[in-house]
């Protein structure tokens, strides 16, 4: 399998429950085809650096997943589909790839945060 890493920019003026659906939508993509979900992280709304379809500001998702290129361009021809979607960057990150050991990679490395993180709120 292929890893890849994908932003896409939503309409930031809908509402929490359509943001979710696109988001859901377009992990569900993935996971039909066979592809495997590493991290959704979902920065929120924030403003572009320029005008896209008269939107100055934009809701950033990032998905990180695992998948062939036959997901790839399902899953970027939907996003040229939905409306809601304002752009989308993909980038193949790797060729040849275990998404267990990603997930695992990056569940020790959300844990190493937290105790980052309890760390810097004992000493304040």
């Amino acid at each position: 399998m292929r890893h890849y890493e994908m932003v896409y920019i939503i309409n930031p003026n809908l509402e929490a429950e359509s943001l979710k659906e696109v988001v859901d939508k377009f992990s569900d993509i993935v996971n039909k085809l066979k592809g495997t979900i590493i991290e959704v992280n979902e920065w929120g709304k924030r403003k572009l650096a320029y005008e896209i379809k008269k939107f100055d500001k934009g809701y950033y998702v990032l998905l990180d997943f695992c998948g062939l290129p036959d997901a790839v361009k399902e899953l970027e021809r939907n996003l040229k589909l939905d409306e809601r979607v304002l752009k989308y960057l993909n980038i193949k990150l790797d060729e040849d790839i275990d998404p267990e050991e990603l997930i695992s990679k990056v569940k020790e490395s959300d844990v190493e945060q937290k105790e980052e993180d309890v760390v810097l709120e004992d000493n304040s």
